[in-house]
């Protein structure tokens, strides 16, 4: 006991080792930290100076903090307008995050903010033109729409806050510079109509129209120094009433409310899809890839390969759209109820188009067109000298087109055109088949010698077949999908070939993994019979099941891939599943009997049974049928339905087997033979090894046409038949030697025709037998009805069994005489 609680606080020891040197670990908190609360995020940068951590965050203009590193917790104070209070902050094991609270409650998260983090907040933007101003803010409002307050900062610096009055600080100028964005949200910008004004001119209005409303919204400009010290045009804010006022004006017009941060992801509208796209591909290490998908109408791809080729194509129209020019939201349409598609781009090689399609639920969403998505590439090529806008976000580049800028770089010449596919794709391709298929053929072979496989082994269809010829198609279609993820093959080549591969790993698949099932379960077959677990009933149903199940769903995936609506037909299984139940009786019938077999298990492979008027062994429990060997050898197949219908006697499953017979006897027999003889087989019965003693008995039957009946009842301690023979034909020979020990005989039914004189009964053994019995009744030891407790006490088990002269019998005499020099009281 001591040395396993030493283990054990050992083992805890171990485990907590790491923990505790993770928190002694000094920790740098030094560079810029994107932080977040319940309502508001905001960029603080953090400078460390041994213990102590200097904070500051744009947000609040110049105000700086100090906290305390303790291990990996920071402990400090915070101040603004509102008043002030204690922060705890803690480092992630990670390095890169942090998660603290405040002491009112509030929590607060963080991360290592990135370069472009950094830029969106402390980056001048240009005010040379009122179109630099509106831009500017509307893209810090567009990067601040969720809760990251601090991203408008940039924008003060082309607001005009006169109308103010008093001085205002930075969160109130952030609070009135939200309220001016979120208002202009709900406007559609015309940037053509933004124009400068007259060269006297220091200010001008500019209207801004809600598409699909008459509802307007007036902003000022004017021209005037900025903070930085430099000239630029701004914006004159509003006051609050009348940016309330005209907010719940453009509201009341569509009959809603501001939306959500991600309200974007209902894709109601033009801009809300273009939004959501450009977000989700942006976001590049969370991308939801279905929101992605579902921003494009991907119906004229096949489904097998729907969502590869449209992952391709989403990546082919962000570079598009990226030459196009940078996307500011508030320039798409966002009328939800609009009917004609929205026109983003026109070039001669293609356009980009956005347009309202029904879902089959009955929702109308706006989604890329599928002309769009069938033109992208070729716009692609078209625009592919055009540089991407600077201010576009750039994500990393995916697979193809690293590759494809590879080639680029390597020989311009690459990308020509050939067949509708570039050079460098035809030589890719070339390439993939010249080295996939040695590649199999050497690793499987690789794979057979290692496992020991001979041909000589195989057997029928062979394991080539079965299964080495399917892996080496599986392995190739593999193959082949990598490398098309790579290629970026344009449509008219990538869905054939895509589809051609699909087929390949349904039928190979399907194949191989039908096989597999068959092999697993001979394994299991083998394995029972070594472990005596005899249940073949369940392996061989549970095999026939997961076949269909393989079936069923490689020509599922068959249908998917060639892009067959095999969806009504599953669905009208419901509708006529009582007509194919009834064409289907026979198999349903046989198929419902094997789960009656199954659940009751009168039966199991090896049981000896009598069905009906048939006696057989069972060897194979199927789905369909029940497979018995009769006794002359030939093989009988009933069906499941009629097999449990069957009067079964189940000769396996008894613990003993009955001998039961009427012996006749001459009516010459004298009333005492006959209790001689029925005491007799009643001491047999008792004596022998091999007769169970509870119900054992001989009785008196009766008088019969030519004989005086006597019944012998017993049961046999062994269920095979074959000791069963051999003890009843024990105990009729010691009957044989009772009856003629008797002075009698056994009646039959025979006319006898005497020529010679009748010997008649032997007078001697007559007056012997009654003697006996007369003793019998002398000394009040008559066995009848039955023997006494002391007399049949001392009878059990005396006979000796196997009888003598056997080589068994020869044998048990053997275990019972003492050895020399052994007590003579125990058995060797």
């Amino acid at each position: 006991m001591s040395v396993l609680r030493c283990a054990l606080l050992a083992l805890i020891a171990l485990l907590a080792w790491p923990t505790t040197a993770t928190a002694d670990e000094p920790v740098d908190w030094t560079g810029a930290w994107e932080m977040r609360t319940r309502s508001l995020g905001a960029l603080w940068f953090f400078r460390q100076a041994g213990d102590v951590v200097t904070i500051t965050y744009p947000l609040l203009g110049d105000v700086e903090t100090e906290a305390i590193v303790t291990g990996r917790l920071l402990i400090g104070t915070w101040a603004d307008a509102t008043g002030g209070g204690e922060f705890t902050l803690a480092m992630g094991a990670d390095g890169a995050s942090v998660t603290g609270r405040f002491d009112t409650g509030e929590w607060i998260t963080g991360r290592r903010a990135t370069a472009e983090d950094i830029l969106a907040v402390t980056e001048t933007p240009s005010a040379a033109t009122p179109k630099d101003a509106l831009f500017a803010l509307l893209r810090a409002g567009n990067a601040a729409r969720d809760s990251e307050r601090d991203r408008l900062v940039p924008a003060l610096t082309v607001l005009d806050f006169r109308r103010h009055g008093e001085a205002l600080d930075a969160v109130q100028q952030l609070e009135l510079a939200e309220l001016l964005y979120s208002t202009l949200d709900l406007t559609t910008v015309d940037v053509r109509a933004l124009r400068l004004p007259p060269d006297d001119g220091a200010s001008f209005g500019q209207r801004f129209f809600q598409t699909g409303t008459d509802v307007t919204f007036d902003v000022e400009f004017v021209y005037g120094p900025r903070s930085k010290g430099d000239d630029g045009w701004k914006m004159v804010v509003p006051t609050k009433t009348e940016l309330r006022l005209a907010q719940t004006e453009l509201l009341e017009a569509r009959g809603g409310e501001l939306p959500a941060p991600d309200a974007h992801r209902a894709l109601a509208s033009p801009r809300d899809t273009l939004h959501a796209f450009l977000q989700t591909w942006n976001d590049a290490n969370d991308r939801d890839l279905d929101l992605l998908l579902r921003t494009m109408n991907l119906t004229r791809l096949p489904a097998s390969v729907r969502d590869e080729d449209g992952v391709l194509r989403a990546e082919y129209l962000k570079e598009v759209i990226d030459r196009v020019g940078f996307v500011v939201w508030q320039q798409i349409p966002d009328h939800p109820d609009q009917i004609n598609a929205y026109v983003h781009f026109v070039h001669p090689a293609g356009r980009i188009a956005i347009a309202p399609f029904e879902q089959d639920d009955g929702s109308r969403i706006w989604q890329f067109t599928a002309d769009t998505l069938d033109g992208v590439r070729d716009l692609f090529i078209a625009l592919e000298d055009m540089p991407p806008d600077a201010d576009a976000l750039r994500t990393s580049t995916s697979k193809f087109f690293a590759l494809r800028d590879r080639m680029r770089a390597l020989d311009h010449r690459l990308l020509t055109l050939v067949g509708g596919m570039e050079l460098w794709q035809w030589l890719a391709l070339g390439i993939w088949l010249f080295v996939s298929v040695p590649l199999v053929w050497v690793l499987t072979a690789l794979a057979l010698k290692m496992l020991g496989h001979r041909a000589e082994d195989e057997d029928g269809l062979g394991f080539r077949g079965r299964f080495l010829w399917p892996l080496r198609l599986l392995l190739i279609a593999g193959l082949g999908l990598a490398a098309l993820g790579v290629l970026g093959l344009p449509r008219a080549v990538d869905v054939p070939v895509r589809i051609a591969i699909g087929v390949v790993i349904g039928i190979a698949g399907g194949w191989l993994v039908y096989h597999l099932i068959d092999r697993i379960s001979a394994t299991f077959g083998e394995r029972s019979l070594r472990f005596r677990y005899r249940d073949e009933m369940l392996r061989s149903l549970m095999t026939g099941i997961v076949k269909v199940v393989v079936i069923v769903g490689a020509l599922l995936f068959l249908a998917e891939v060639l892009s067959i609506p095999y969806q009504g037909v599953v669905a009208g299984f419901g509708i006529g599943g009582l007509a194919v139940a009834l064409a289907a009786q026979s198999t349903l019938q046989n198929f419902l009997g094997g789960l009656t077999l199954l659940a009751d298990k009168p039966i199991e492979v090896g049981d000896f049974c009598r069905f009906g008027e048939k006696i057989g062994t069972v060897e194979e429990i199927g789905l369909r049928s029940v497979r018995v060997r009769s006794l002359d050898r030939t093989l009988i197949v009933i069906p499941n339905g009629d097999f449990v219908n069957l009067a079964l006697e189940n000769y396996s499953r008894r613990e003993r087997i009955l001998i039961r017979s009427t012996i006749g006897l001459r009516y010459e027999t004298t009333p005492d033979q006959l209790r001689w003889v029925l005491t007799e087989v009643r001491k047999l019965l008792l004596q022998h090894p091999m007769i169970t003693k509870d119900g054992a008995r001989a009785r008196l039957l009766g008088f019969g046409a030519y004989s005086i009946d006597f019944e012998i009842f017993a049961y046999v301690k062994s269920n095979q038949y074959e000791t069963f023979l051999a003890v009843q034909e024990d105990v009729n020979l010691r009957l044989i030697d009772i009856v003629e020990a008797s002075g009698t005989g056994f009646a039959f039914p025979s006319t006898v025709n005497y020529v010679a004189r009748d010997s008649g009964i032997d007078d001697q053994r007559r007056a012997t037998v009654e003697r006996a019995v007369q003793e019998w009744r002398d000394q009040d030891t008559l066995p009848f009805p039955e023997f006494d407790a002391d007399s049949r006490y001392g009878m059990l088990d005396q006979l000796e069994y196997p009888p003598t002269g056997s080589p068994e019998g020869r044998r048990a005499r053997e275990r019972r005489t003492p050895t020399p020099g052994s007590d003579p009281g125990t058995r060797s």
